[in-house]
């Protein structure tokens, strides 16, 4: 019942924020937009919004007791048929593609796009104010490039975010300290380690090597064996690892991260375990700083952002000094002018709302929950329980104000939806074999006029009466009026 639930209440979700966006790509399919340069744009970037709630939504659900607790406290939703679809899916597809089932990847494709639409709206802008040469628009092929262009950026950004990177095995040298501390300062978890030994190997000669230590076998082969078994990802031997570490360096690693750094091994990118450690930081560090996090983060969405709000700037102010310079503009050259002040800022409302969903809330909240980590994940629950409310907000608004957005700044827009919703209307009324309509009719008065002798008053200059109605005037009365139409076409 719970997971039936979270199921529908993630549908509901979804088709809220989205159906917004799907009208918009209709009207944009139109023949009244589908001539024009911006439409691609526009189409795209809806497209990936639309994708990019559906994800985040079914992350939302997949994380256990976050935003539903407040109506499941008990029971989580992470085993509804939405995660069950995600989770099989990001489990057993090939890592190529893997990028296609994180949101963040859709939301940097947009950014990516948003600045490069704006930087070529300001270039276009920059030739047309000091009048360089001709206002020619690209051809639909250069938008078409750029798409492309902006989806390949933004999936080489999260495939290179991924856990690509990894060590062949486990490095000899670190398994042996660890059997030499655990011997030496924790002698009561030597026992739990051999008990392990034993349980996991029936080779006599190797439990003999490790309890007589030198006697009889050699450093090298201690250390192989040691190696080996700690190099496997079980409970007891990241206990024993964990135990180290509080003894060691005061704190303990994360079970994702212990296994990432000292168990993984099937990645694409395979090194030499001690080589793997020394730049483990520079790879897999989650802290703001110089690491590869960061790099994907600033090179990935926080630049495109900052391009694309520049880029809006210079050419809001080149829209300024055109129409300040030119006295007498043909109506052609105010309708683009006025189209492209609509597109900046259709586009930068757009981009202020995608870096708020995407990077801006996400790292003013991990500076107080997941120490300054950007990337944020299982690793940092505390972040997740606390602001998923918030984020769904940022996502839905993100996604519900783009109807908005183009009704407000496009006439032409406004007036091709509403048609488009009448043609609607209008067909289902044909398919359906009887309908009600109501209708709202108000009186109209009559307007008296000088040839009207029957409601002209007495004259000044004349003496005669005027003449007497033959009939009362009838009081009229607003009233609705309810209609059950039929189609002749349809068999009732």
């Amino acid at each position: 019942m719970v997971d039936s639930s979270c199921t529908w209440i993630g549908i509901l979700i979804i088709l809220i924020g989205s159906i917004g966006n799907w009208l918009c790509i209709c009207v944009f399919c139109r023949k009244r937009f589908r001539s024009s340069i911006l439409t691609p744009f526009f189409v795209a970037l809806l497209i990936a919004d639309c994708i990019y709630l559906t994800f985040r939504v079914i992350k939302l659900l997949y994380y256990q007791h976050t935003l539903f607790d407040n109506f499941f406290s008990t029971l989580s939703c992470s085993s509804s048929l939405l995660t069950q679809i995600y989770g099989y899916f990001a489990q057993n597809a090939p890592q190529i593609f893997i990028p296609l089932c994180h949101y963040e990847f859709y939301i940097r494709f947009s950014l990516i796009l948003m600045s490069f639409l704006a930087i070529q709206r300001a270039y276009d802008m920059f030739h047309s104010s000091y009048r360089i040469l001709q206002r020619n628009p690209s051809t639909r092929s250069f938008a078409y490039i750029l798409i492309i262009s902006a989806f390949i950026l933004a999936y080489l950004f999260e495939l290179f975010g991924l856990s690509i990177f990894c060590s062949y095995e486990l490095s000899s040298n670190v398994a042996y300290e660890w059997y030499d501390y655990i011997r030496t300062h924790l002698s009561n978890e030597t026992t739990s380690l051999i008990k392990f030994l034993k349980n996991q190997s029936s080779n006599q000669s190797e439990i003999d090597c490790i309890i007589d230590n030198d006697t009889v076998c050699s450093h090298e082969q201690q250390a192989e064996i040691v190696r080996h078994y700690f190099d496997k990802h079980q409970r007891p031997i990241v206990d024993l690892i964990h135990k180290v570490q509080s003894c060691t360096i005061g704190k303990k690693m994360g079970r994702n991260e212990l296994r990432l750094k000292y168990h993984y091994h099937t990645c694409p990118f395979r090194m030499q375990p001690d080589f793997f450690l020394k730049i483990y930081d520079l790879l897999y560090s989650r802290s703001f700083g110089f690491n590869r996090y960061s790099t994907i983060l600033v090179f990935g969405s926080i630049i495109p952002s900052i391009a694309a709000v520049i880029a809006n700037a210079i050419s809001l102010r080149y829209i300024i000094a055109i129409r300040t310079s030119v006295i007498e503009q043909t109506r052609a050259s105010r309708r683009r002018t006025d189209e492209t002040r609509r597109v900046i800022i259709i586009i930068t409302i757009e981009c202020l709302l995608a870096i708020i969903s995407s990077w801006f809330v996400d790292i003013i909240l991990s500076i107080n929950y997941c120490s300054r980590s950007v990337a944020i994940g299982d690793d940092c629950p505390d972040f997740l329980r606390r602001s998923q409310t918030l984020q769904a907000l940022c996502d839905l608004l993100n996604s519900m104000s783009n109807i908005i957005l183009y009704c407000y700044a496009g006439r032409r827009f406004r007036h091709e939806l509403r048609r488009m919703l009448q043609a609607w209307v209008l067909a289902i009324r044909k398919r359906t074999p009887c309908y009600c309509r109501i209708e709202w009719r108000k009186p109209v008065t009559n307007v008296k006029t000088y040839g009207d002798e029957q409601y002209n008053a007495q004259s000044d200059s004349s003496t005669k009466p005027s003449k007497i109605l033959k009939y009362p005037i009838e009081q009229k009365h607003d009233y609705i009026k309810l209609r059950v139409a039929t189609y002749p076409t349809t068999v009732l």
